[in-house]
């Protein structure tokens, strides 16, 4: 009997405890829904929205920098186009087929039903680009239609970048574009999305860092109804900096206009084999104290603003407008390479009131003697005297005695054959030398008077009469020289001037300056300018011959003034110019803009 009872007590103490159990899993499983349904509501509700919902980003372009002169006129900028975005899925109140048979009604039946069939194949929502550069006929269309308001399209803003006057300086500016499948790799270590526009040419590509900005970006989460639901800005659009150049529109536009007439003009006027036949120039200023380039003028030009559409007549041209004869073009230098060889020979101790005797011929071979045409001069004549009258005789002489390496070497410190640093492609060009395959010891009379193997370009020709300006201080050319932000003006970059020396000073360069002021009065545009200056001519003969046998002859010019304190240099060249004279109106035209 007691042990029934023990029994019995030990079933309800089990009892006991199980309905214990029960109760505290009842308030603990009401308990965790309490804390769901109240404290974790909004949890659960942002999870549930999440489920029913989609994320994509939107690409907000940031304005591309504007390149400017040295005085704020602007050269390229970006101008604002809009482009049309179709959202999916459609937002509330709006139903995305008619939306797209609206939108294709209005952009003259653009196809869009297929380019959202392929889209919504990929995403589940975004925004599908339809059309590029709307006009603003269309752009007026949409906003009576309603689409823009409604949320069913979206126009967005981006930069198109366009010239003012894109005859200005088109070469150096050069062109933007998209990125191409060999930039890929190291735009994509720059953090540059695939669509991004960089700089292709010139001084966009030089200075894409600096003028591209930073683009930004706007995370849209939508409900599957197309409702809006979270607008977050992962990253802000910053525009790019303005690039400052060192170049004056002004004198830019004088040296373009002075250049192109002086062709047009030698073209009616002038006698054949004199200049009637040339077509094509270049010429170049440059501030002698820094290496800024203050105008680079290339004929024929062209048009930045029609480049694209233009761009198969501009490269079957004879004329080769697309060619930057500044930095690309190559040519016998002529007689204005004999202020080098006169370096040579300073350098080298020769005195510079020793004479040559300039009979008209150099006799020194007997199976080759070049002649002199005896301008102004005969008879014993000094280097003062050979470089105010071009005095052949003499350069021969004094090249035959120093050696054709040794005066190729003064040459290339003095710039010719030697890359300018300037911010775009150029060529490097050659000189003569001892161990061309062609050499023979006539080439060093004809290397002696710039002509031989020597090719060089017109901005190469300034550097060389900027060092020779500078008492051998030789100038890195550049078209930069800072860059500022849009919104403070706060200097980012700038540029510091630099100079190589060439030994000699006033011993070796004083001569050569007093040689090249003199040579200014035996032409009457110089000597009649608003400044005393310095210049030496070239006429540098052609392989082409005239019927009655007679070699055509470029003309090339260096110069700089004032004579006595230099602030500017000059490189001109005419293809097919006839004498290096003609090319003096065109130096002329830049003193009267610059010091008139």
């Amino acid at each position: 009997m007691a042990r029934h009872k023990g029994n019995r007590s030990q079933g309800r103490g089990r009892v006991a405890v199980l309905l214990v159990f029960c109760c505290a899993v009842f308030v603990a499983f009401f308990a965790r829904l309490a804390w769901m349904q109240f404290a974790m509501a909004d949890h659960y509700a942002e999870k549930a929205a999440e489920a029913s919902s989609a994320s994509y980003t939107v690409e907000q372009h940031a304005a591309r920098g504007a390149i400017t002169d040295r005085n704020g006129t602007i050269l390229a900028r970006d101008a604002t186009v809009y482009d049309l975005y179709l959202c999916v899925p459609a937002p509330p109140g709006t139903d995305l087929q008619e939306t797209v048979q609206t939108v294709q009604a209005i952009t003259g039946g653009k196809d869009v039903e297929t380019q959202l069939a392929a889209f919504c194949s990929a995403v589940s929502a975004g925004e599908l680009l339809v059309l590029e550069f709307l006009d603003s006929d269309t752009m007026a269309a949409l906003y009576q239609a309603e689409l823009v308001q409604s949320g069913a399209v979206r126009l967005a803003a981006r930069g198109e970048r366009t010239w003012p006057d894109g005859t200005l300086l088109p070469h150096a500016l050069g062109f933007t574009g998209p990125i191409t499948a060999e930039e890929w790799p190291a735009a994509r270590e720059k953090g540059l999305a695939m669509d991004s526009i960089i700089g292709q040419s010139g001084l966009e590509a030089a200075y894409d860092d600096l003028l591209r900005g930073q683009d930004g970006e706007l995370l849209i989460n939508t409900g599957l109804d197309g409702a809006v639901r979270a607008t977050i800005q992962q990253k802000t659009a910053s525009p790019g900096a303005t690039l400052v150049l060192t170049l004056d529109a002004g004198l830019q536009a004088a040296l373009q206009q002075a250049l192109q007439e002086r062709i047009e003009t030698l073209q009616t006027t002038a006698a054949p084999g004199g200049g009637r036949e040339t077509r094509a120039g270049a010429a170049i200023v440059v501030d002698v104290k820094t290496g800024g380039i203050l105008a680079a003028a290339n004929w024929p030009g062209y048009d930045l603003n029609r480049y694209r559409t233009d761009y198969g007549t501009l490269s079957a041209d004879a004329g080769a407008p697309l060619l930057d004869r500044v930095f690309q073009g190559l040519y016998a230098p002529g007689s204005a390479f004999k202020p080098a060889v006169a370096a040579a020979a300073l350098t080298a101790g020769i005195d510079p009131n020793a004479t040559v005797n300039c009979t008209g011929r150099y006799l020194y071979y007997s199976g080759y003697q070049p002649g002199c045409l005896q301008y102004g001069h005969s008879g014993p004549v000094d280097l003062r005297t050979a470089l105010e009258h071009s005095c052949n005789i003499f350069f021969y002489d004094v090249g035959h005695r120093l050696g054709v390496d040794t005066f190729s070497a003064m040459a290339r410190q003095l710039g010719l054959a030697s890359l300018t640093g300037a911010e775009v492609n150029e060529a490097e060009g050659s000189l003569t030398w001892s161990t061309d395959e062609n050499y023979q010891a006539g080439l060093t009379l004809m290397a002696a008077i710039g002509q031989g193997n020597t090719a060089v370009t017109p901005a190469q020709l300034a550097v060389y009469a900027a060092t020779l300006a500078n008492y051998g201080q030789r100038p890195t050319l550049h078209f930069a020289d800072h860059a500022v932000t849009v919104a403070t003006g706060e200097t980012l970059w700038q540029y510091e001037p630099q100079f190589t020396t060439v030994p000699g000073g006033e011993t070796v360069f004083g001569p050569i300056r007093d040689g090249m002021k003199r040579m200014v009065q035996t032409n009457v545009y110089l000597r009649e300018a608003p400044v005393v200056c310095a210049a030496k001519t070239g006429s540098p003969q052609l392989a082409q011959t005239m019927a009655n046998g007679n070699h055509y002859v470029n003309s090339v010019l260096i110069g700089y003034a004032p004579a006595d304190d230099p602030e500017i240099a000059i490189a001109v060249v005419l293809e097919y110019g006839g004498g290096g004279s003609n090319a003096t109106p065109v130096m002329r035209a830049v003193l009267d803009a610059w010091f008139g």
